[in-house]
């Protein structure tokens, strides 16, 4: 059986399509390693990483991302804590405590391009890693652990290639929502495609519910990867055609107006109630 170690952290998509993974498949799993959304050292730099976040794209984004991270978090911390069904099932567990359960090392990082942090990872010698997190890898990543990066992104590639496509999927009115498991090359999300599925999804639901709905493709898919490729060595892949790629940007103060102005919300109250 092949070993995997998962990027991931402590997110609500990260944390929610690493645990469809554990859960189901476990036994196959190194290592899990937890970075920080944002790199940075200290609480400073992390709110220097915020400010430049609210400049690039806006104050309204910059909030919905700290509340699919950290309230999500708070949400799984009560679970716990009342020792609920869903706790004790495993479908509203951190990731921590449910690499805990099955006894699987925690490696935490503040920067996945750290060469020191690399070094490590290469001497693990993983057959596959999993990608599900937000920071940018750098160069040396690629130099270092070679073509074992694989990535689950939120769209039909090449469409939709950069952050935030749950957000662009609503606001120009999309039905369907493809996943699309690739290798990882330098570029953003360009690297051979592996096999992709797309998905209906209700008219008007919040962004953060259709991020959750997408999220739990991304586990569902990088099971499907271990159940056709966990014992082979070759896997056939498709090169994306550039002239068909479309890119995405995180929104704007303007694309936010017209988001909102066009009856979508990024998240609701009861949202907390279904997507754990």
């Amino acid at each position: 059986m092949n070993k995997i170690i998962i990027f991931t952290q402590n997110t609500m998509a990260s944390t929610v399509a690493t645990r469809q993974i554990v859960l189901k498949n476990h036994d196959c799993i190194l290592a899990i390693v937890l970075a920080r959304q944002l790199r940075g050292e200290s609480f400073l730099d992390q709110l220097k990483l915020v400010a430049k976040l609210i400049k690039k794209s806006s104050l309204q984004f910059a909030i919905y991302k700290i509340i699919e991270s950290y309230l999500y978090s708070v949400l799984l911390f009560f679970h716990t804590l009342l020792k609920s069904k869903k706790y004790k099932n495993g479908s509203a567990i951190s990731i921590s405590n449910l690499a805990k359960r099955y006894n699987i090392a925690i490696i935490k990082t503040n920067d996945i391009s750290n060469d020191d942090f690399l070094q490590t990872i290469n001497k693990l010698n993983p057959n596959y890693i999993f990608c599900i997190v937000g920071q940018v890898l750098k160069k040396n990543v690629f130099e270092i652990l070679g073509n074992k990066l694989l990535n689950a992104h939120g769209s039909y590639l090449p469409e939709y290639r950069g952050p935030a496509q749950y957000f662009w999927y609503l606001l120009n009115n999309h039905k369907q929502f493809g996943i699309t498991l690739h290798f990882m090359n330098a570029g953003l999300d360009t690297g051979n495609i592996i096999f992709q599925q797309k998905f209906d999804f209700a008219h008007q639901i919040s962004a953060y519910r259709l991020h959750y709905m997408i999220a739990k493709q991304f586990g569902s898919m990088f099971n499907t990867f271990i159940e056709l490729y966990g014992e082979k060595n070759e896997i056939p892949t498709i090169e994306q055609n550039n002239e068909k790629a479309t890119q995405t940007h995180l929104p704007t103060k303007k694309d936010i107006k017209r988001f909102n102005a066009s009856g979508n919300r990024l998240i609701r109250v009861s949202d907390f109630f279904c997507c754990t």
